[in-house]
């Protein structure tokens, strides 16, 4: 499969986009998929996941999060929709990286190429400051397979981190997972507040035709309007974030709507 696809959806057949997902790990928050796909996967004829469906780099979550990834792969497959998976930073695995759909007025994607160091905040990047850096460089990233090939390898290149382990009180583990080391929360603020700038910079760059650009990554739900061109970002379904799903049916945008999870 190829990094980029493109995908033209025959006319009335409905896309539902979601993202982060995140089976597996211990702060996912999604129903488990045979009760999930009660609710999501009615009315639609193709799910695209945008990256992190499931936690599958080595690391204690990785079993579970590939089983559950074969879920909810049966659940589809069942109710005859077809599931569009596309590659995160948790899931480097995925073959496919980014995908055009409707010749390209719409596109969907993680997200973590938009920063060559994929997570800037991350715990991972901040402890392998230069080793990264080596990978950018040596890594020709000039252009658009070149900038998505340069967020898998980086995200193979990064082994989860867990700054909690072994520590018992809760208070504490909460406080390290969000204010350490002391750029993390900066940098958390900070793309953040320019995940949206960002995601429009680069669609101008790589490809200015899409009028929809569908990101996860950032686990902040956000709609945005640029001109022409509207961005969305669908939060994430993990503690302290709100998973959002966008819906379309022949290149027309049929809402963007708040997911429940299973708190």
């Amino acid at each position: 499969m190829p990094t980029i696809r493109n995908i033209n959806p025959p006319p009335g057949k409905t896309v539902r986009f979601i993202s982060d997902l995140h089976y597996g790990h211990e702060r996912c928050e999604a129903p488990a998929p045979a009760e999930l796909a009660r609710t999501l996967l009615t009315g639609i004829d193709i799910l695209v996941v945008a990256g992190d469906l499931a936690e599958t780099r080595p690391g204690p979550w990785r079993h579970s999060g590939e089983q559950f990834r074969e879920q909810l792969r049966t659940e589809c497959r069942n109710r005859k929709i077809e599931l569009v998976e596309l590659a995160g930073n948790h899931d480097p695995d995925t073959e496919c990286l980014m995908v055009r759909f409707w010749e390209g007025r719409v596109v969907a994607m993680h997200g973590h190429a938009l920063y060559k160091e994929v997570a800037p905040w991350g715990w991972e990047f901040l402890h392998h400051k230069d080793t990264c850096r080596k990978l950018i460089r040596e890594t020709p990233h000039d252009t658009l397979e070149g900038r998505l090939e340069l967020s898998r390898k980086m995200s193979l290149l990064l082994k989860p981190m867990m700054r909690r382990e072994n520590i018992r009180n809760k208070y504490i583990r909460g406080f390290l997972h969000c204010f350490w080391p002391p750029q993390r929360p900066w940098n958390i603020i900070f793309c953040w507040l320019n995940c949206a700038g960002k995601a429009e910079r680069f669609a101008r760059r790589f490809f200015p035709e899409a009028e929809v650009v569908i990101l996860g990554h950032f686990h902040r739900s956000g709609e945005w309007k640029f001109g022409r061109r509207r961005i969305f970002s669908c939060g994430a379904w993990f503690k302290h974030a709100t998973p959002y799903c966008v819906d379309m049916k022949d290149a027309r945008i049929l809402g963007y709507t708040k997911l429940q999870t299973s708190r």
